[in-house]
C-alpha cells in the first residue's frame, strides 16, 4: 500500500474510530464503518495529502469507499480525461 493509504489507514483507526483492520478492499461506507459526517473528515485528509481541493462531485461512494478506490481516484487526479 501507499504512503496515502497507510496514513488513512491509520487515521481510519485512529481519529475516526473504526474497529478492527482495514484493508485495501474494506467497505468504509456501504459496510457502515463510516457516516456521512465522517466523509467529510476522510475527504480532507486526502484534500491535506495532495495539497489541493478535491471538487464536490467527485466525492463519491465510487471513488471514497475502500483504501483501493481513493488511491486509484487520487491516480487519476490531474489526468486528462
Amino acid at each position: 500500500m501507499s504512503d496515502l493509504a497507510d496514513m488513512l489507514r491509520s487515521e481510519l483507526t485512529g481519529r475516526l474510530g473504526v474497529r478492527g483492520t482495514v484493508e485495501g478492499d474494506t467497505l468504509l461506507f456501504s459496510g457502515g464503518l463510516l457516516d456521512s459526517l465522517s466523509v467529510l473528515e476522510l475527504v480532507t485528509l486526502v484534500e491535506r495529502h495532495l495539497g489541493k481541493p478535491i471538487p464536490p462531485e467527485e466525492i463519491t461512494l465510487e471513488n471514497f469507499d475502500t483504501l483501493n478506490r481513493i488511491e486509484t481516484f487520487v491516480g487519476t487526479l490531474g489526468k486528462a480525461p
